[in-house]
């Protein structure tokens, strides 16, 4: 079985998740591995896993450093809705009756 094949089950059963095809397909682009191989590779996990003894970086945070935060970012929803809100009472007034 191929190394990344190996680190992408390994990542999947460290991070308490049961190896489906699915998210092997997921972890690894199934542009890279024909279906066959990510079936095989996941055949073979299962009967004797055989995780990499070298230490597995982490996986990427989703948050990008320096982006806002979920708090942040409901804060300018909020205040965009309050500016909409703001601007249809403005033109209410503008339009003749």
């Amino acid at each position: 079985m191929d190394d990344t094949l190996r680190r992408a089950l390994t990542l999947l059963t460290e991070s308490g998740k049961t190896a489906t095809l699915a998210q092997l397909k997921a972890r690894v682009g199934a542009q890279r591995y024909p279906m066959p191989v990510l079936i095989q590779a996941l055949q073979q996990w299962k009967v004797a896993p055989q995780p990499l003894h070298e230490e597995v970086a982490p996986e990427p945070q989703a948050r990008v450093a320096g982006a806002p935060s979920n708090a942040e970012l409901q804060q300018q929803i909020d205040d965009l809705r309050q500016q909409v809100a703001e601007l249809r009472d403005q033109l209410a007034e503008l339009k003749p009756r």
